[in-house]
């Protein structure tokens, strides 16, 4: 046997070497538990970014459907008030004190929850009638907004007001308000429809999450109309540090997800970290903003990681234990059952701790189970169409609003492929997903189409296609939506537009004939006060007919009967009479057109009345938006071998950026004062881009990239015939083209 002596000095480094070997397994565990705490906060945040944002995306949806019909309903309601009783105010404010209304408007006003009251205000804003109570109460409303913007401002359309206090229950609400006009154009009165917050506070209420989770309801300006949890503190107030302002107004985006801890108004000012989901209403000024708090989102993960601590504490404790029991082994070997003894007991504390851990993790499964329960609430009672197919085209799950629209019980579809959802010859939802580059680019696309109900009947769809992941394999999720009778309601404006231009040209040729000639002195002398009277009519007869013609252009070229007599053109001379004709107008707005330089013999296959209405509408906008006394500029440049470039050249402010994409759309106009004050109806340029296009041409725009000389380059390319085509005789073409 070996004395003590002997087993000290072989021990030493054993012991040493046990020591080491066991903090590189604890300083591994550390790592390692750390890595996967912070790996599961990752995945934890991504799953909840998803979630909130479907959130967002199914409450937009549901309030772009509760404003379709207000704005419906208010439109119905001006229209049926203005084809009745629209002579004067004093006519509108008799015929509209009747019971028969008051039932009429109480009758509308049922139509939807979200609706609290719809009133007339005549022309001081007294209330005429309303849904509430008949007779209605004696006050004024002259000082909302939405009544002061109506009466101020005759082309101002459907206006959404601030939440206010309602002057008969003191509760909170937002109107949408709607101009009432005379036969004479005159200003006579407004019809309202006020919004009930509390009605969407308390739909939003229900997704609240025990309060983990609050809900807004923003104009796009950032003023609350609705809010949950609700706070009067903020109703009407504008939210300028939120995730919302912070998303929308500082990182220039529509939607998307955003994780701040900024003050919070409705908090005090209170930091608070959130995360946020935020959609903009597309055809309406609102905005969404769906958040939950870090209790919420960081729930699961904070429970898992403990339970990783837990663990990694036990193997901690576990390797030291072991390891001082190996050493105490080699030191002092009569410890044996002492040493034992502890290690059953350290054995005992890892299995209580583990029996810990398998509790925590069935209370997580039991809150997973909840929130799958909420999110299917909100899928069976969405108001539109929800479809849920998977990455090969199958139907994986689709609601009752969706089986109401198709006419395809759920238990016969589930599993199959939606192809019979799409007309005969039109792909699948997948394959028409796929096949548009708007999808392929960002993973989301609305478009509209054809579809096809169980019957063999096919309707108008609006889809909203966007994809998500799950279990690492690609799905997709379309909301549909049936606009039959939106595209009934377009038809119908449309015929009645062209119907009415067609009604109106004859007698206004007349009027403005007649005005003509005693204008210009065929009745002899005129008295110079009536002469300007009669100047201003004439003035205001041809601006009529321009908009009669820019509509009745419209229908055709949406009807694809538009003419064209095209003629082998030297461009030059074109571009002469086009200046010759507007340099008058140039001058009434202090400006005049310059040509710059010379198209010499370039010769160009055009319609020249088209081409001159064309250049007309260009040159009349530059001289428009020119500064006084700052020529307007035309200029002709050869691009490449074929194409030759007219440029129209303002040196104005320029085109507001939030106005650029609806350019060259019907009946579109900058909002600013400035651009209002200058007149016009919005269909100059749609109607240019349908020439040029017809033409073989193009049409667009450049603004100047120094901000210290303004100013806006409106283009014109054209196929160019070289000068050996000049002595060509002029070839005219008769053709019907398609808009």
């Amino acid at each position: 046997m070996t004395g003590p002596h002997e087993m000290k000095p072989a021990g030493l480094p054993t012991s040493r070497l046990a020591i080491a070997l066991a903090a590189c397994l604890v300083l591994a565990i550390i790592v390692g538990t750390a890595t996967a705490v912070w790996m599961l906060r990752v995945q934890e945040t991504g799953k909840w970014e998803k979630q909130t944002e479907t959130f967002s995306i199914v409450l937009a949806e549901t309030v772009s459907q509760q404003m379709d019909f207000a704005y419906t309903a208010l439109d119905s309601i001006s229209e049926r008030i203005q084809d009745r009783w629209s002579v004067s105010a004093e006519y509108l404010t008799g015929k509209l004190s009747t019971h028969d209304f008051h039932q009429f408007l109480r009758e509308k006003a049922a139509l939807s929850p979200a609706v609290e009251v719809i009133s007339v205000l005549d022309v001081n804003g007294n209330v005429i009638n309303t849904s509430r109570s008949f007779p209605a109460p004696t006050y004024s409303l002259a000082d909302r907004d939405y009544f002061i913007v109506q009466r101020d401002n005759p082309v101002q359309g459907i206006y959404l007001s601030s939440s206010v206090r309602s002057k008969t229950t003191g509760k909170w609400m937002f109107f949408l308000s709607h101009r009432l006009t005379g036969s004479d154009g005159e200003f006579i009165g407004v019809v309202i429809l006020g919004m009930s917050p509390s009605f969407y506070s308390q739909f939003y209420e229900k997704l609240s999450a025990d309060g983990h989770a609050s809900i807004g309801l923003l104009r796009n300006d950032f003023t609350y109309l609705a809010r949950w949890p609700e706070s009067s503190a903020v109703m009407g107030m504008k939210n300028l540090t939120g995730s919302t302002y912070q998303l929308v107004h500082e990182q220039k985006k529509k939607a998307g997800i955003i994780i701040t801890n900024n003050s919070r108004m409705a908090d005090g000012g209170k930091q608070v970290t959130r995360m946020a989901a935020v959609q903009s209403l597309e055809k309406y000024p609102l905005i969404i903003n769906f958040s939950v708090d870090e209790d919420l989102y960081l729930a699961d993960w904070r429970k898992i990681s403990t339970g990783l601590v837990v663990i990694a504490m036990g193997g901690v404790l576990a390797i030291v234990a072991a390891f001082s029991v190996l050493v105490t082994l080699l030191e002092r070997r009569e410890q044996d059952l002492v040493m034992t003894t502890e290690l059953k007991q350290q054995a005992e504390v890892i299995n209580r701790n583990q029996a810990h851990l398998l509790k925590n993790l069935t209370e997580q499964q039991l809150a997973l189970k909840d929130s799958s329960d909420r999110l299917q609430a909100i899928f069976q009672n969405a108001a539109d169409g929800i479809i849920m197919i998977d990455d090969t085209g199958k139907i994986e799950a689709l609601n009752p609003a969706a089986v109401a629209i198709y006419g395809h019980p759920a238990n016969e579809v589930v599993g199959k492929n939606g192809k019979f959802f799409s007309p005969p010859g039109q792909p699948d939802l997948l394959g028409l997903a796929m096949s548009r580059k708007e999808f392929l680019e960002t993973g989301c696309l609305r478009t509209e189409t054809e579809r096809m109900r169980k019957d063999g009947s096919l309707f108008p769809a609006e889809l909203a296609i966007s994809e998500y992941y799950h279990a690492g394999r690609r799905k997709l999720i379309v909301i549909v939506r049936d606009i039959s009778e939106r595209r009934k309601m377009e038809r119908m404006k449309s015929e009645f537009i062209s119907t009415v231009s067609h009604e109106l040209r004859t007698p206004l040729t007349a009027i403005r004939g007649a005005l003509g000639l005693v204008v210009g002195g065929a009745m002899g002398g005129i008295p110079e006060k009536i002469s300007a009277l009669l100047g201003m009519a004439h003035k205001n007869s041809e601006s009529l007919t321009r908009l009669i013609n820019d509509l009745l252009d419209i229908q055709k070229i949406e009807a694809g009967k538009m003419d064209f007599a095209f003629e082998l053109l030297n461009l030059q001379t074109l571009l002469q009479t086009a200046v010759a004709n507007t340099q008058s107008f140039a001058h009434s707005m202090e400006t005049e057109i310059r040509i710059e330089n010379n198209a010499g013999s370039a010769l160009v296959m055009v319609d020249a009345g088209r081409f001159q209405q064309v250049m007309a509408n260009l040159l009349s906008n530059a001289c428009k938006y020119s500064p006084p006394g700052v020529a307007v500029q035309v200029l002709t440049l050869q691009t490449h071998d074929n194409l030759i470039r007219i440029e129209v050249i303002d040196h104005g402010s320029g085109i507001p950026e939030s106005f650029r994409e609806r350019l060259f759309q019907k009946f579109s106009q900058a909002d600013s004062s400035d651009t209002r004050a200058k007149g016009g109806t919005g269909l100059g340029l749609a109607i240019s881009q349908a020439i040029m296009r017809q033409m073989h041409g193009d049409i667009g725009y450049y603004m100047n990239e120094d901000p210290a000389q303004p100013g806006t380059h409106f283009y014109v390319d054209l196929p160019l015939h070289k000068d050996e085509l000049a002595g060509f005789e002029a070839i005219t073409l008769k053709q019907d083209h398609a808009a």
